[in-house]
């Protein structure tokens, strides 16, 4: 019989919603200290502190529980880089900060879900070819494009779509890589300062700061308005 991956309930009101995020965050904490391998509805009950009967109410297996849990992850990495987005679009970022605030805000959630990432994609890598997650991972790499097109003329990228989908799955993998680095926050932000400046680098065609090697091929500049931008090296 074909295992359900399906929650049986969905949450509706604040003390259900805040139900389920306790049984999702002691999953989290349960795949963190014994894998996935070792996961088990009574295990994540008694850690959440609800009864299992509870639980049930909400879940048929621990395999839905992890479901959920991906799916949650994978959602709140997109809601915080649609927010970097726009906060990068409010405050006309330019040039290299913009890079660097979408790559931090981006490394803040990894961090918080590297257990989900890291565990998961290991040890039961099914649940990321479910259709929510699949939509999110999607929704991601549409962001990349998004963010190509703000920039326009503003970007030295031979072939643009291409480009900026090579570029994002290699700073996604790369950030990925160090929100699951052994070492303090301060190192994590070094490494991912040089990440933005490597990215720029890659989507503009210089360093910031450098001349421009042609009209085209200028800084990120303001992003609330691409077409007014100035080609002027910053």
């Amino acid at each position: 019989m074909q295992t359900t991956l399906q929650p049986r309930k969905i949450p509706r009101q604040g003390r259900s919603r805040a139900t389920v995020d306790a049984i999702l965050d002691a999953c989290d904490e349960c795949l963190a200290q014994r894998g996935y391998e070792h996961l088990t509805t009574n295990g994540i009950s008694e850690r959440a502190g609800v009864s299992i009967g509870t639980l049930y109410e909400y879940f048929p297996n621990r395999e839905a529980i992890a479901a959920a849990l991906a799916g949650r992850a994978f959602q709140r990495t997109l809601e915080a880089m649609r927010a970097a987005l726009r906060r990068c679009v409010t405050e006309e970022m330019g040039r290299l900060d913009g890079c660097e605030h979408m790559l931090m805000s981006g490394l803040k959630v990894l961090v918080a879900e590297r257990t989900v990432f890291r565990v998961l994609a290991a040890q039961s890598p099914f649940l990321f070819q479910l259709p929510a997650v699949r939509e999110a991972r999607a929704q991601l790499l549409d962001l990349s494009q998004e963010v190509r097109v703000l920039n326009g003329s503003r970007l030295n990228l031979p072939m643009p779509e291409g480009d900026a989908w090579l570029m994002s799955q290699m700073t996604s993998s790369a950030l990925f890589e160090i929100a699951c680095l052994e070492v303090d926050d301060e190192e994590r932000r070094r490494l991912t300062r040089e990440l933005a400046r490597l990215t720029y680098r890659m989507a503009v065609g210089r360093d910031a700061g450098a001349a421009p090697t042609r009209p085209s091929a200028f800084a990120m500049g303001d992003w609330n308005n691409p077409l007014d931008a100035s080609p002027t090296a910053p």
